[in-house]
């Protein structure tokens, strides 16, 4: 079957080369489909060739459009998925400390009281952290190999039987070393230190008395906690 060739009347070629002057209107009107675009590219341009400058990240373009015309223009070369939403390295050496000790719910946590945001800009949750663990290949805590010496403050307080508060005075007076991984992490206490002096002798007297006495600071009598 042959291909009939019409010729376009003058009226139909003046109509054609008018939508050159709206070709902006024409591309971005709503009834313009997908495969309508893709037919008016293939009728105007004959080949496009692309350049990267490695150096300096950035593509140039060279169109090569039927009828002999070129146009050239240059842009920044596109970063990846991967490199755009890279999670800052600052959260993923938190995350990979963290979860040596603490599950992805309190990792979280910390982060969040951070001010930090993941790659995406979400808040950071029990399920984002997990994600990013699991793609940075940190495993999770083995809480059932966990460090025995190592106590949280919740822990060392039933360990000792004193209160939080008078653990966070023998921290506040550097007599009871204590470590944070980051800012709001659980306090970190040795049991060696409580079990070593001068704290073993300070926590004694104060269970015998009912008195936490210190240099420069005393709680009073303390009543029941030791009954």
């Amino acid at each position: 079957m042959q291909n009939t060739i019409t010729t376009l009347s003058e009226k139909d070629r003046q109509s054609i080369m008018a939508l050159g002057s709206h070709f902006s209107e024409l591309w971005f009107h709503e009834s313009c489909s997908v495969d309508l675009k893709k037919k008016m590219i293939r009728i105007l341009i004959k080949e496009i060739i692309v350049n990267l400058d490695d150096n300096a990240q950035a593509l140039t373009f060279m169109i090569h459009w039927h009828g002999s015309c070129h146009t050239t223009f240059s842009m920044a070369k596109p970063m990846s998925g991967a490199v755009k939403y890279k999670t800052p390295k600052e959260d993923i050496d938190l995350i990979r400390n963290m979860a040596v000790r603490y599950g992805d719910k309190e990792i979280a946590r910390v982060l969040s009281k951070l001010g930090r945001i993941t790659a995406r800009g979400k808040r950071w949750n029990q399920t984002r952290v997990a994600y990013t663990r699991k793609l940075y290949g940190i495993p999770a805590v083995d809480q059932a190999h966990g460090d025995p010496n190592i106590l949280t403050l919740g822990q060392a307080v039933k360990y000792t039987g004193v209160s939080d508060t008078t653990l966070m005075k023998l921290i506040n007076k550097h007599i009871l070393p204590c470590n944070q991984i980051a800012p709001y992490a659980p306090r970190e206490i040795q049991k060696t230190d409580l079990d070593t002096e001068p704290v073993r002798s300070i926590l004694a007297y104060l269970k015998g008395t009912g008195r936490l006495t210190l240099e420069g600071v005393s709680l009073g009598r303390q009543r029941s906690l030791f009954e």
